[in-house]
């Protein structure tokens, strides 16, 4: 899977942009707020229709502009494909693959995969279970888009629960026939949920596991967990029996939106005893699981977007890093130019970033 070329127009600070990469590594070099991550943020925009940085679209466009829009051009399975998406100040996007509308983000879902590795994700670990809840979202979603549809079921079904709990709570006015329908719905979205969650996190840990071991030579065992709050096979007795709890409370106490993930090194909670050298590792560990999965499951590699992330590696782990992926196309944000990373990357284009202008 190949980025050949994108077209912005009064997208963050690019007010017309057209720049073409190579297909092995793009390095964008240039001081903060100067427009890098901006561009990497309108590749992944082509991916998920969302920015990994701000919940709002409109935010995406350019100041004193009602509209923004981003073009992209890639090769997937030998094929070409266009996608294009504009935003308006409203939230509204229009979204076409090779001119052709989209409805559903699904359908957007697959064609462009890409990964983000940032200083964030390297404190999954630390985070909170909803930051690891997401993370699982957006990689199993980009692999398997009924996942998402699911999910998308699931969360307005949740919704519309928690609104009648909530109302009972303000009124007392208990629609019980409605609890009914939106417990099934959730039951039956839910362990479809929970099964998608519980394969990947199985292929991620024995994929991570053995990047972790041949990161430290050996000396530490990575696994993984998923710790859900039910079970696919009784999901609808276990609502159901935390009815009377969630009736009290206002809000449902069981489900997917109640999970987590855990790690462990050498059988030890690594989020309680391990270093903070180790949740580095664990983090690498887990991007280049991604990547593997991915390969298996498109046949292709995804697109690995490496946000201003190197700077927080050390040699080591950049090293391990490049030795990885070297057949993955890269796009690379950093403040300066590091002479040993340029040496790990022979081929390639550097791009220097000032204003939102590109040279």
């Amino acid at each position: 899977m190949i980025v050949q070329r994108i077209e912005l127009h009064n997208f963050r600070n690019y007010e017309h942009l057209e720049l073409s990469f190579d297909s092995s590594r793009n390095v964008f070099i240039g001081e903060n707020a100067q427009g890098k991550t901006n561009l990497i943020e309108a590749v992944y925009l082509c991916a998920f229709a969302r920015s990994f940085r701000t919940q709002n679209s409109a935010n995406m466009i350019q100041i004193d502009h009602p509209r923004g829009s981003v073009s992209l051009d890639l090769i997937s399975e030998d094929i070409e494909k266009n996608i294009s998406i504009v935003l308006d100040r409203t939230g509204k996007k229009m979204i076409k693959k090779d001119g052709k509308l989209i409805r559903k983000t699904a359908e957007l879902l697959n064609n462009l995969v890409v990964m983000v590795f940032s200083p964030e994700d390297l404190r999954i670990i630390k985070d909170s279970p909803e930051k690891r809840r997401n993370f699982i979202n957006k990689e199993i979603s980009q692999l398997r888009p009924r996942y998402y549809e699911q999910l998308r079921m699931y969360t307005e079904a949740l919704k519309q629960k928690n609104s009648i709990l909530k109302e009972n709570l303000r009124n007392g006015n208990l629609d019980e026939n409605m609890l009914d329908i939106y417990d099934l719905q959730l039951a039956k979205y839910g362990s479809e949920i929970v099964k998608y969650r519980q394969n990947f996190i199985e292929m991620l840990s024995k994929r991570a596991g053995e990047i972790q071991a041949g990161i430290s030579g050996g000396k530490e065992e990575l696994t993984l967990r998923y710790v859900s709050s039910m079970s696919k096979e009784t999901a609808y007795e276990e609502i159901l029996s935390a009815r009377d709890r969630d009736i009290y409370s206002g809000h449902s106490s069981i489900g997917p939106q109640r999970d987590d993930m855990e790690f462990f090194i050498n059988g030890k909670d690594a989020r309680k005893y391990g270093s903070q050298g180790q949740h580095r590792t664990i983090a690498l560990s887990l991007k280049l699981a991604e990547i593997s999965i991915a390969r298996d499951v498109l046949g292709e590699n995804p697109v690995l977007l490496l946000d201003d992330v190197l700077s927080e590696l050390d040699e080591e782990r950049q090293t391990y890093l490049f030795q990885e992926i070297e057949d993955v196309q890269l796009f690379i944000t950093t403040t300066d130019v590091n002479s040993q990373i340029l040496q790990k990357m022979p081929d390639g284009k550097i791009y220097y970033v000032k204003s939102g202008m590109i040279e």
